[in-house]
């Protein structure tokens, strides 16, 4: 069976009741909408849903587990039990309750040329290998500088392995990286606002208009390297800096 991972918590509120729905991810596979658990109490719903994506984001810490019994305690016997199971595979990086789809993004693509894409209006927007002059537009480039401490590995990895990541075979793989922990973190870089199993330490992005009067190509084009000069940490040891 494909594995499958949380990625969001949502609520769904009507006059009647309030549903706390999981966004769940498979590998090869569209994401899926899974009914976590159904209540009176919209203020509660909505609770439960930020503190089930708050562990999801941050993990299962001291203050997030008082929070957790509160809400649980709070809950009708069966949506309670529901809350508890779903918050156990928040933490461990599982979605149990996941059968396998009988569609998969290969099937739903099937049958559709490239003639249903948006190919032709992005390559009248966008022409292909164009040098920085032939954009009718404006070109920005941005550099960033991401940090992160990734203090539970083997949810990062789980994760990343949920949702279509392969490690680098063993022999590719650095000797003080064997679990390839560099490449699942890159994984994630672009996808969601968090990585499992990890906290952002520093994100900080520069960002420039590129001008032909100023000398400038596009990096495909570009006879020199593209670099990028950070500031110095205002951490750093104040006594490394005496002299």
């Amino acid at each position: 069976m494909t594995s499958a991972v949380p990625r969001a918590f949502h609520c769904e509120h009507t006059r009647a009741r309030s549903r706390v729905l999981a966004l769940v991810e498979r590998s090869g596979q569209p994401a899926t909408l899974h009914a976590v658990l159904t209540c009176t109490d919209p203020a509660l719903a909505q609770h439960a849903a930020y503190l089930l994506f708050s562990v999801l984001e941050n993990g299962l810490g001291p203050a997030a587990r008082a929070e957790s019994e509160r809400i649980a305690a709070a809950l009708p016997d069966a949506p309670a039990a529901s809350f508890r199971r779903t918050l156990a595979d928040v933490v461990n990086g599982t979605w149990t309750d996941a059968p396998e789809l009988a569609a998969t993004w290969e099937a739903l693509r099937r049958g559709r040329g490239d003639s249903a894409g948006l190919g032709g209006d992005l390559e009248s927007r966008t022409p292909g290998d164009a040098r920085l002059d032939a954009f009718p537009g404006p070109v920005v480039r941005t550099i960033s500088l991401l940090e992160v401490h990734v203090h539970d590995p083997a949810r990062l990895l789980a994760a990343a392995a949920a949702t279509g990541w392969r490690p680098f075979d063993a022999e590719d793989l650095d000797e003080d990286d064997r679990q390839d922990v560099v490449g699942a973190v890159m994984h994630f870089v672009n996808g969601p606002e968090f990585l499992p199993g990890a906290d952002q330490l520093m994100d900080v992005v520069q960002a420039r208009l590129l001008r032909v009067d100023r000398g400038d190509e596009v990096s495909d084009w570009s006879t020199a390297p593209v670099t990028a000069t950070f500031d110095t940490g205002t951490r750093s040891d104040p006594d490394s800096q005496a002299g």
